[in-house]
């Protein structure tokens, strides 16, 4: 099985969503042999000129050897040929972070991850499992939610304009608590992981 990893954390592998997304691996390990790939979305550039110009002008031949089209394209190839991609990111403010807006904007590419018809937007891509795993350190869902949530939405959204649609989301919210509290809420995800995982797999 070939898992594609996006992380999106600045604090990288120390982040908790990095953790829940090796739960998942391990999980996974014990049905099949696995080949991970990790992408560090943190280090990932914005869209250049030359991707702009490719989009905007699809008929023309354009340089995809370098800049923002060679990266996408290597982006695009790793979803592609994953077989269970792992999204694991924090909230900023409601919202995606832009180290993972930089990779959806690199892999969600017009004439390559999907096609534009009359009726709208169609994704080419085969469907597979998409686990969205999601830190915050307020309360985003729930009775005791207290802010917005455009993160949730959005990827739903964005991921089915490709053709994703099997998504699942876990978060872990309430992460400015106490360092006790926020390893129980670790380990509450864990287990409802791996419960998921094990009938998923049946």
């Amino acid at each position: 099985m070939n898992i594609l990893l996006v992380n999106s954390s600045p604090r990288q592998h120390q982040s908790c969503t990095y953790l829940l997304a090796q739960t998942i691996i391990q999980q996974l390990s014990k049905e099949s042999a696995v080949e991970v790939t990790e992408t560090d979305a943190t280090k990932l550039p914005h869209l250049d000129a030359d991707y702009s110009m490719a989009v905007c002008s699809p008929g023309l031949m354009h340089d995809e050897s370098n800049g923002s089209l060679a990266l996408s394209n290597q982006l695009i190839s790793e979803l592609i040929n994953a077989d269970f991609v792992i999204i694991a990111s924090p909230m900023h403010n409601y919202s995606l972070p832009s180290a993972l807006k930089s990779w959806v904007d690199h892999v969600v590419r017009a004439g390559r991850t999907f096609n534009i018809s009359p009726t709208g937007k169609h994704g080419v891509l085969n469907d597979k499992p998409v686990y969205v795993l999601v830190s915050s350190g307020g309360r985003f869902s729930g009775k005791e939610a207290y802010q917005a949530d455009f993160f949730t939405p959005y990827m739903k959204e964005v991921m089915t304009t490709i053709g994703l649609k099997n998504i699942q989301f876990f978060t872990i919210e309430g992460t400015v608590g106490s360092h006790e509290a926020v390893r129980e809420k670790i380990e509450s995800v864990q287990n409802q992981v791996k419960y998921h995982l094990e009938n998923a797999l049946v």
